[in-house]
Parts: structure tokens; C-alpha cells; sequence
């Protein structure tokens, strides 16, 4: 999983042809500081890659593999692992597309399989689109799902790391009136335990973690909710009886702006909207997905396809640049 140079290999999955992915990894893959700590290589398409090139910005060669262990990581060249057929005439650039999405969901699963084998050190998942993925066949959709699903994981957490501030979710992608029901005792604290224990492969091992509460002002004994004192409260004691750092619960609308007061590492926020719109405005633009739970570090970038944007060459990179190196400087579980 490391070229002969010591560099982690890196795989990428490919990303829906019709959006900005292939463009953003092209340009990532230029990057000098991309390739000091990684050595990037794409698992998917020649011919999207090919089409893509003169988007990148910057003098690039591709270069086919045939297995993982033959890439060297060597500047200015884009070392692609082929895989399957993709009719390219059908994935026309800004649209949703059945057969874009086929590809780029099995170019995800690829990737991951050679991260199960060991044969690269970490996986980055590029944008894919969800309706696209759903049309060409595809069960999971959400890059969460989809990694678990491939991985084999029973459990799993999203956690969106910025350049200081980090942040978790109980809840992800469900409608606002199910949340409730959804942050038990038993829930909380099982994503409390698998956060702590996936922060290790970004190199956190002993992380500060600050549980958001989820009712107007905690709760306020009761009196605009009961979850605070029911479940989510026990749960941060369930923790910190097992040795966690934990703090909280703690009120949602203060918790972002006393996260360097209280010495957080990161935020468990109970649901999506919350969480997230807490953390982009400290960390907007420098975000990486990480999937925690898994055997083995699988990432993102905190975007889409940005089908608006496709083929036009003005995608910014930054987020998957992060994200590479980000899984290049990962630890594995095994």
C-alpha cells in the first residue's frame, strides 16, 4: 500500500463523468503539496480523464496501471487503475445520467475493495450524484451508506474535519420530526464510543468531545423538552463513566461559540442542520468527510457534482486536496 518511495497510495474513485470530480482531481493531482505526502491514484476511466485534461490548469500525462502496486507517485502524471467500460456518449456534462451514475458508484466500490485487500493505504470518494446513482442501479447512494455497505462496517459516523474545528452527527440525513425519537440513550452513546474511536485514524486519541443538547436551552429542566435529562444527559454520563472526555450536554445555541472556551476537539451535534451550519461558518471551504467506524480511512470532499459548474473549468480543488492529503496522513485499523 506504500510506493517503493514510502509514499501511502492513495485510491480515488473516479465521480460522476457529468460533474466537476474528474476536473477537481485533475487539479488536486497538480498540487505539490498533494503529492509530497501521497501518491494519488484514480480508480476509474481513461476517457473521462482524457476529455478533463485541459481543465486541469497545468501540464498533466496520464498513465494506465495495472495494479495498485505499480504506481510510483511521480509528479505531473496521472496514474489511473482501469476498470469495467463506460460509454461516455451517455453521461452528457450538467445532467443526470443513468450510466454516469452506474460508473461512479462501481468505481466506489472498487476503490474500497482495494482498501479491504490492502493493496492502497486509504480511499477518497469524489462528488457522485445520489439520483444518478439510483438510476444506474444502485442500492446505497449516500457516501456514508455506500462505504459502510462495501466495508462490511455495522456502525459508522460522518465527521466533517476542518483545519481546527471538527464536527459529528448523531443523526444525518432524516426528516426534523424523527429526530427526537432517533437520539436515545443507547444511540447517543454509541456514537459517542465510535467517534472517539475513529478519531485515532486521524491521529486523536484522546479527543475532547463536546455532545450538543438538542431542545431550546437543554431543555430547561423539562419545560421545552425532556431529552436532555432522559437520554441525551445519560448518555454523556454513560461516557464519562467509561473514562470518555466528554462535556455536555451541552445548549445548541452556545456550543460553537464556547468550543475553544471549553477546550472541544470536536462537536457531536444530534442532527444534520444544526451541526452543519455551525461548523461551515467556522471551517467553510475547508472541510473533508471522513467516514469513522470503518476498517479502513475512507474520505470526502464536502461537496457535490456542482452540475451547474461542469466541463467549464472554475471547480476549486482546495476540498479534495485537503481530502487526499488528509487520507495520505490517515491511520489504518489494521
Amino acid at each position: 500500500m506504500y510506493t517503493l518511495t514510502g509514499k501511502p497510495i492513495v485510491a480515488i474513485s473516479n465521480g460522476d463523468p457529468s460533474g466537476i470530480g474528474p476536473e477537481i482531481t485533475l487539479k488536486a493531482l497538480a498540487k505539490a503539496e498533494v503529492r509530497d505526502v501521497a501518491a494519488p491514484i484514480v480508480v476509474g476511466s481513461p476517457d473521462v480523464f482524457e476529455r478533463d485534461l485541459t481543465l486541469a490548469g497545468a501540464p498533466l500525462k496520464i498513465r494506465l496501471l495495472e495494479k495498485p502496486a505499480d504506481a510510483t507517485g511521480e509528479a505531473g502524471t496521472v496514474e489511473i487503475l482501469p476498470f469495467d467500460r463506460l460509454d461516455l456518449s451517455q453521461c452528457p456534462r450538467g445532467e443526470v445520467s443513468a450510466e454516469a451514475g452506474r460508473y461512479s458508484g462501481l468505481s466506489i466500490a472498487k476503490a474500497i475493495e482495494l482498501g479491504m485487500a490492502g493493496t492502497v493505504h486509504s480511499v477518497v470518494v469524489s462528488p457522485n450524484n445520489k439520483r444518478a446513482m439510483k438510476n444506474g442501479g444502485h442500492e446505497h447512494t449516500g457516501f456514508e451508506e455506500i462505504s459502510r455497505h462495501y466495508t462490511g462496517a455495522k456502525r459508522s459516523i460522518q465527521i466533517l474535519m476542518g483545519r481546527k474545528y471538527n464536527l459529528a452527527r448523531v443523526t444525518n440525513h432524516v426528516p426534523l420530526r424523527q429526530v427526537a425519537d432517533i437520539c436515545t440513550r443507547e444511540r447517543v452513546f454509541g456514537q459517542i464510543k465510535v467517534l472517539k474511536e475513529s478519531l485515532a485514524m486521524v491521529g486523536l486519541n484522546d479527543p475532547v468531545i463536546g455532545v450538543s443538547g438538542l431542545n431550546p436551552h437543554n431543555g430547561e429542566h423539562g419545560l421545552m423538552g425532556t431529552e436532555e435529562m432522559t437520554d441525551i444527559g445519560p448518555a454523556c454520563d454513560d461516557a464519562r463513566a467509561e473514562g470518555l472526555r466528554v462535556i455536555g450536554p451541552i445548549s445548541a445555541d452556545t456550543v460553537f461559540v464556547d468550543i475553544d472556551k471549553l477546550g472541544l476537539d470536536i462537536v457531536l451535534s444530534m442532527y444534520h442542520d444544526h451541526g452543519n451550519s455551525g461548523i461551515k461558518i467556522l471551517e467553510f471551504g475547508h472541510l473533508v468527510n471522513f467516514i469513522g467506524g470503518l476498517p479502513i480511512p475512507v474520505f470526502t470532499v464536502s461537496h457535490g457534482t456542482a452540475f451547474d459548474i461542469a466541463g467549464k473549468g472554475i471547480a476549486g480543488s482546495t476540498n479534495m486536496e485537503l481530502s487526499i492529503i488528509a487520507a495520505a496522513k490517515s491511520i489504518r485499523a489494521h
